[in-house]
């Protein structure tokens, strides 16, 4: 089953919202299939905003929680979310 990475953005997109999208994308398609990654643009997203009760962007909630708020994370920070969030983490080369 695929982890679901869900990234929150203002509209228009600040600097870090684009950052953490870039980000998500990058991973993303490193792991295929093992991640639905699903991104909320301004109000495209503004219902699961809410119902997540969260309080700014950018913002990733991974399979439901929240793991990122406010900041630009860094790639290892992503990585440890997600495999908090059940991704089995590919090794280094």
């Amino acid at each position: 089953m695929a982890v679901k990475v869900e990234v929150f953005s203002g509209s228009p997109p600040c600097p870090g919202c684009l950052e953490i999208m870039k980000l998500s994308q990058v991973i993303a398609d490193e792991y295929g299939e093992e991640i639905e990654l699903i991104k909320y643009v301004g109000e495209d997203g503004l219902r699961k905003f809410e119902e997540y009760d969260l309080f700014c962007v950018p913002a990733v909630v991974i399979n439901g929680m929240i793991k990122i708020e406010g900041v630009v994370p860094s790639q290892a920070t992503f990585l440890n979310a997600l495999r908090e969030g059940g991704l089995c983490l590919k090794r280094s080369k």
